[in-house]
């Protein structure tokens, strides 16, 4: 689901895995003992654990196989497979066997939800001339799959029905300064169809504001300027969105809180669910917006308005008028999400997971995370045969739903909240984790050095260098973000962003309070969820000898391993308190600008007081635990520092939510309500400060003072807990 920029043959597992493979015993305590002069050079780890962790990831490194994913893919990408359908049925149950051949213990778990499909579709322009439109994508010359009569057409999932004929606006991207700029410009749009260009924020946000402002319906499409050929050669010829393309997608107001119940199928738009739209939308391809945009007139556009048609941009309102029809089909379905389970030594859990339905085929949006993802179970499996367990249950997850609004993910965490409270320590998501060359990705801040770490470790195919190597090549021309200088080994650490929406880590992160990350292999990409995204665009474009799916592979193997095996997870709170100082100034600076100079207005020094002792803590935590892991590896102490670690990100969710959308509860990020996939930092506070509303401000800081605190706590008792002594005294004693 993730919006990124202009971004049947199956051996046997065991045969493939096995092949000779043998090792000894890594368990419990048969696992060897260090290296001779072995140093504790792994975040987390004791020099015990390091020197084997370090012989067992190489032996996992070798493991994942291109042609292994190759044919994984074009098993996921035989035929479409939408939410709800007995294909995506069939793809659970090839996922559950897969992961089961591996040697993981795998179920599938299903929800009852309300899915939306297309019924009739018609648009038509019926001013100055008429011509029939929202037509169907073109096939591909030597490319079978784009002419599959099965792909559902091109439609916004949870848009309600609706028969509107009327003139037609251009409003750009449908921010929230595109519809401040028509009013500028004298245009109202009031009883209009909206014209927006995909991209710079999430649909449902554009629908959102479109309907506010009082539009009787929207019109999506993708422009060239953003992801055709003005970017690059378009499909077949380049990666990029050829003329017919369509971007299928939910309109749902996620950022407001994800899923839709059963009982809201009945009628959706007509209130009952707050985050469902409530005009008719859309989406079409460039080829025929040009057949609207041409007979725009009004004023001439902005010139960043200007897109890439061969056309002048005019805002209108007309004279062009279109008319829409939609009869939509909304009932409730049964989704199937594929939980796959390597048990470990420890009651804690570690998770990985990435969705499997498509709004097509999906090759890269998720096919490409699904293939990666089963990489890594048959090579955990393989190391399991070998007699390796990890010290920590390894979780890895394929959710259903993800691109109806998460669905899935968001059912199976609201089931399992109290679980993911007493034994998670976190998750990593791959939604589209290969579209080329580039390693990057969002992470909460106390993961990103993690991912680091295993960048510095892993080798690029093409170049040979260190995948972090050629990261900081890519990013080191960029200018550097205030407050961030050179680390202590005097490089600047390389960007990894906050964590918004989009994906499955949502619920996970913004509800549950786990710590989260969601990386990705990114590269030219037009084609996002359109019939064009299948099995040859991959092997044309995106990843032709599946060597950056074996990278990503050996990346999150090698994460999800130092999160399963250390003595400790390997967080570090030292960046999360840097990061939670640095956005608080920021803050000030925006509360003083938006009229909060007085502090009976707003006032944050609490709120700084607060950041400073999460500071100070996380100095205390690090100094702590690098002591405690100088000294010989202790189960009970371990296991005390490590709840209490894991609780920091459970403490910094607000009890109540954020105001007027309560699902999301941290207070460090989440997804922006003008936005949508972006995240805006601090939110409950910042969101308050944008509406000016201080009374919920002043209740915003409150609640993000109580939250910092709680999270200095938590390190103050990591750090007390690695100083205790070995045995009994160091039980647990946080409750989260």
């Amino acid at each position: 689901m993730r919006r990124t920029a202009g971004i049947r043959f199956v051996v046997a597992a065991s045969a493939l895995l096995c092949g000779g493979l043998a090792f000894p015993a890594l368990s419990g305590q048969n696992r060897p003992a260090p290296r001779p002069g072995a140093k504790a050079t792994l975040r987390g780890f004791s020099a015990v654990r390091s020197a084997a962790e370090e012989r067992i990831e190489e032996k996992f490194a070798e493991q994942p196989s291109a042609s292994r994913a190759e044919a994984t893919l074009r098993r996921l990408t035989e035929a479409p497979h939408v939410a709800g359908t007995d294909a995506s049925r069939r793809t659970a149950e090839y996922l559950r066997d897969e992961y089961r051949a591996a040697g993981l213990d795998a179920e599938i778990a299903t929800y009852r939800v309300a899915l939306s499909y297309p019924g009739e579709i018609s648009l038509e322009r019926t001013v100055p001339s008429r011509m029939r439109l929202a037509r169907p994508e073109e096939p591909v010359p030597g490319d079978p799959s784009t002419a599959d009569l099965r792909a559902v057409p091109g439609y916004s999932a949870y848009s309600p029905s609706g028969d509107v004929t009327a003139q037609v606006v251009y409003a750009n991207y449908g921010l929230p300064e595109d519809f401040q700029r028509l009013v500028e410009m004298g245009i109202d749009l009031r009883g209009k169809i909206a014209l927006i260009r995909y991209g710079q924020c999430f649909r449902g946000v554009k629908v959102r504001l479109a309907e506010r402002d009082g539009a009787v319906a929207v019109l999506l499409y993708s422009d060239p300027r953003d992801d055709g050929f003005r970017e690059g050669d378009p499909y077949p010829q380049g990666p990029w969105r050829p003329e017919s393309g369509i971007e299928r997608g939910s309109i749902q107001y996620t950022f407001l809180f994800p899923g839709a119940s059963p009982s809201s199928v009945s009628s959706p738009g007509n209130g009952q669910q707050e985050n469902l739209p409530r005009i008719p939308t859309l989406p079409i391809s460039w080829r025929d917006a040009a057949e609207l945009m041409a007979y725009l007139r009004g004023p001439k556009v902005p010139r960043e308005w200007q897109g890439g048609m061969p056309v002048q941009y005019h805002a209108g309102p007309g004279p062009v008028e279109a008319h829409l029809r939609l009869a939509m089909q909304s009932e409730a379905r049964t989704i199937y999400d594929v939980i796959a389970r390597l048990p470990g030594e420890t009651s804690d859990w570690v998770l990985a997971g990435n969705h499997h339905d498509a709004w097509v085929f999906g090759a890269a949006d998720p096919g490409s995370g699904t293939a990666v993802l089963l990489e890594v179970a048959r090579a955990l499996g393989a190391l399991k045969r070998g007699g390796w367990t990890p010290r920590r249950t390894i979780l890895l997850c394929s959710w259903d739903a993800e691109e109806f609004g998460l669905l899935g993910s968001s059912a199976w965490v609201e089931q399992h909240q109290e679980d993911l409270e007493r034994h998670a320590i976190a998750y990593l998501n791959m939604d589209i984790a290969v579209l080329g060359e580039r390693f990057g990705g969002a992470a909460t801040p106390s993961l990103r050095e993690l991912v680091r770490d295993v960048a510095r470790e892993t080798r690029d195919p093409r170049t040979g260098k260190s995948v972090y190597d050629k990261w900081r090549e890519r990013t080191e021309q960029l200018p550097v973000p205030h407050g961030k200088g050179p680390s202590a080994t005097g490089e600047r650490p390389l960007p990894l962003s906050a964590l918004g929406s989009g994906s499955d880590y949502s619920a996970f992160y913004q509800h549950a309070g786990v710590a989260s990350m969601d990386i990705s292999s990114t590269g030219e990409y037009g084609v996002y969820h359109s019939i064009y995204d299948d099995f040859d665009w991959m092997k044309r474009f995106g990843d032709p000898s599946f060597a950056y799916h074996v990278m990503m592979a050996q990346i999150s193997g090698r994460i999800l391993m130092r999160l399963a095996d250390g003595d400790v997870p390997p967080y570090d709170f030292g960046e999360y308190a840097s990061e939670v100082n640095r956005l608080l100034a920021d803050l000030q600076s925006t509360a003083r600008e938006e009229g909060a100079r007085d502090p009976r207005v707003l006032d944050l020094r609490g709120v700084e007081e607060a950041a400073a002792l999460f500071q100070q803590r996380a100095r205390e935590e690090e100094e702590a635990v690098r002591g405690m892991l100088a000294n010989p590896p202790d189960p009970v102490r371990d296991a005390a520092v490590t709840r209490a670690l894991a609780g920091v990100e459970t403490a910094l969710l607000s009890p109540q939510g954020l105001t007027g959308r309560a699902w999301y509860r941290h207070t460090f990020s989440a997804p922006g309500v003008n936005m949508g996939y972006a995240a805006v930092a601090l939110p409950g506070v910042r969101d308050a400060v944008e509406r000016h509303d201080w009374p919920a401000a002043k209740r915003e800081a409150d609640a993000l003072k109580q939250a910092l605190e709680r999270a200095a706590e938590r390190l103050h008792e990591a750090a007390r807990a690695a100083r205790a002594p070995a045995g009994p005294a160091a039980q647990p004693r946080l409750v989260r």
